[in-house]
């Protein structure tokens, strides 16, 4: 789409372009007018922080991991709530000066009506992870900023927050970019999984199978074999509302009257970790998923598993 500013090097993503047009129509923003951040009080950034104590909790030991990752590559790394509003940040001291300058502090909000494409704002906007080299982000006072931003979903599937990386020096990390946002989303995920599990303590908690994008397909059911939770991902898997969660279904007799390919597939991942978990004890894998062992040799044998 045309846009004011700085020719750009390479492909712009499909996200990108439907930020830009949303700044352009939607929002009716200036990319050339300077950006003023709302920055919260003391007060409202403790309000915010402990609506959001669950994520705080379990993101930041990961935060720190991540940063001791990415250090050398200049990078900081910043935690966002669902309203796109700045709640941690670990972050050399040589970076305070242009993080002053340019807002990326605590209580900072990156709304991305308000401030145009950007990392924080977008990923909020669009539920998905982003790259935002030299020249991507909507306004011009942020030309040399790059961002990686990432989704993290709660235990209902519901955006928790977001965790970006960012570096003022835009094409340093250009040339690892993919590296980089893989490694963030696996950062993304593994909170994600935390939040899961403690929403879901004492239950057990299944893999559908390998995770795609922003979120880990992940099940919580209880000793009847009744699903009571799933991610995000498993949600898009399955195509599981909240209402049909509620009803506690039962996951293997789901999968089974479904005749959709995703459903075998996530059939086949569950036995798998099943059986991984009992070691391979078919009787205790029977036993852990409620279901007999005839049933259980039936469906291994129908799935091919030996």
């Amino acid at each position: 789409m045309p846009r004011p500013g700085p020719a750009l090097q390479g492909t712009v993503t499909t996200e990108i372009i439907k930020s830009w047009q949303r700044c352009l129509s939607s929002y009716n923003l200036d990319p050339s007018q300077r950006w003023k951040a709302e920055v919260l009080s003391g007060a409202e950034l403790r309000h915010v922080s402990h609506r959001s104590a669950a994520l705080l909790g379990t993101a930041m030991p990961e935060m720190r991991r991540l940063f001791r990752l990415v250090q050398g590559l200049d990078l900081m790394v910043l935690l966002a709530d669902p309203d796109a509003t700045i709640l941690a940040r670990n972050i050399d001291d040589a970076h305070l000066p242009l993080c002053t300058r340019l807002a990326l502090r605590e209580g900072a909000i990156w709304d991305e009506r308000i401030a145009g494409t950007n990392g924080i704002g977008t990923a909020v906007q669009d539920c998905c992870a982003i790259f935002l080299g030299e020249g991507e982000h909507w306004r011009f006072c942020f030309s040399l900023l790059a961002s990686y931003a990432v989704p993290v979903f709660n235990a209902v599937g519901q955006v928790a927050g977001v965790i970006n990386l960012a570096a003022f020096n835009g094409p340093a990390t250009a040339g690892v970019a993919p590296l980089v946002l893989d490694t963030l989303q696996q950062s993304g995920r593994r909170i994600e999984e935390q939040l899961f599990r403690d929403y879901h303590m004492g239950e057990r908690i299944l893999s559908l199978g390998p995770a795609e994008g922003c979120s880990a397909s992940l099940v919580a059911i209880n000793r009847d074999g009744e699903v009571t939770g799933a991610t995000r991902g498993a949600r898009m898997l399955t195509g599981w509302t909240d209402d049909m969660i509620r009803t506690h279904p039962n996951l293997l007799g789901t999968l089974a009257v479904e005749d959709r390919i995703s459903f075998r597939r996530a059939e086949e991942n569950v036995i798998r970790s099943a059986l991984a978990l009992a070691h391979g004890n078919v009787a205790a894998t029977a036993r852990n998923l409620g279901i007999g062992r005839a049933t259980l040799y039936r469906k291994m044998k129908m799935l091919g598993l030996r």
